[in-house]
């Protein structure tokens, strides 16, 4: 059984008080004690290390299932991705034949129309031709109380779209001719007598700083005032334009047969 004690000059004496006596410095262990405590601190090592190697085997076995199903879920992504752009290069080529198809459509269209028209050169011919220009007053709001007057002029050209086009088929057609810029750099605006246009109202456009310097003496066309009306008589469809200056001369293939 194991003592508790206290050193002295002379060896060691037992403490009156046990364990709990303030003076007890030593606990003395009978070898069999000793034995069983380093018996149970070599099972307690073993125990850690045990715990740390199956902890580390565990973790080893967590990580090498974790990037396996990673690689699994990056192939199937990879798979993925590739079917995905695989069916989108479908759909581009669909669409780039489409596009093509549908340009090829439209050219024969308008030279079909140019042609019922009389309009010559029939293949290199815009399609439009004015049906009408004149002055028109345009009144636009200058702020709360003022109002303001600008005299501006107004144009109907006829397209080369028939009136079996929809309102929605005619305003699409009509706006990419008028405002996409051509294979040769050219618009198409700048053939009918525009300078430029100006993706804005009338209003807007004289507040822009540079409107003295770069608009004032250019004819301009006013994109959001573009509208549509269907010509029965004709068979084809208008576009009613509002622009800044006058279009000057228009050349006989640009007039109304």
């Amino acid at each position: 059984m194991s003592e508790f004690v206290k050193k002295t000059l002379v060896g060691y004496k037992e403490a009156p008080g046990g364990r709990a006596d303030p003076e007890c410095t030593h606990v003395i262990l009978t070898l069999k004690e000793y034995e069983g405590q380093l018996q149970r601190i070599a099972a307690a090592e073993q125990e850690a290390r045990t715990t740390k190697h199956e902890a580390e085997k565990t973790l080893r076995s967590v990580r090498g299932d974790a990037q396996y199903k990673i690689q699994v879920a990056e192939a199937e992504a990879a798979k993925t991705v590739a079917a995905l752009e695989g069916e989108l290069e479908k759909e581009r080529q669909e669409s780039a034949y489409q596009r093509g198809l549908n340009k090829n459509l439209l050219r024969i269209s308008r030279e079909r129309a140019n042609a019922d028209r009389k309009l010559k050169p029939k293949k290199e011919h815009t399609g439009y031709f004015v049906v009408f220009t004149g002055e028109k007053e345009y009144r636009f709001k200058k702020d709360r109380r003022q109002w303001g007057r600008a005299l501006l002029w107004e144009t109907i050209l006829q397209s080369p779209y028939s009136v079996d086009f929809s309102e929605e088929q005619a305003r699409k057609q009509i706006k990419e001719d008028f405002f996409e810029q051509m294979a040769d750099g050219s618009w198409m605006i700048a053939r009918l007598g525009f300078d430029t246009f100006f993706d804005g109202r009338f209003e807007r456009l004289v507040e822009r700083e540079d409107w003295e310097a770069k608009y004032k003496m250019k004819n301009v066309l006013l994109r959001p005032d573009l509208k549509l009306r269907a010509g029965f008589r004709s068979g084809y469809w208008e576009v009613i334009i509002l622009h800044t200056k006058a279009l000057g001369i228009v050349p006989p293939e640009m007039r109304a047969q």
